[in-house]
């Protein structure tokens, strides 16, 4: 799977912009689930690290569900998780029609 989320992202044009950044600042500052957050742009690339009221892997997918709903093309995505302890990292992508495509790191702990 990591080879297939690699060549998806050797396709696409990845974008990386203030109306995205607020978007998920947006969905992210009212989850009364989350303690806190923060977003950071590095190399066209978002890092969005949650971390939770409540921590467990469970509470972790429930919630990158939810946030991955709102901010998800409707062409295509894919993303890839990996458990890290005492968090979780989502790597996602998602790509419109045109092959502009918002990539991220989402770590929960």
């Amino acid at each position: 799977m990591f080879r297939v989320m690699n060549d998806y992202l050797s396709k696409v044009e990845l974008v990386v912009n203030q109306e995205i950044y607020d978007k998920l600042n947006l969905i992210l500052k009212d989850n009364k689930k989350i303690d806190k957050y923060s977003i950071t742009v590095s190399f066209n690339n978002y890092i969005v690290d949650i971390k939770l009221k409540k921590f467990s892997v469970d509470a972790a997918n429930t919630e990158f569900k939810s946030f991955t709903e709102k901010v998800t093309y409707p062409y295509s995505s894919m993303y890839l998780r990996y458990n890290e302890g005492e968090r979780v990292r989502y790597r996602f992508v998602t790509c419109k029609e045109d092959k502009k495509a918002i990539y991220m790191d989402v770590i929960y702990s």
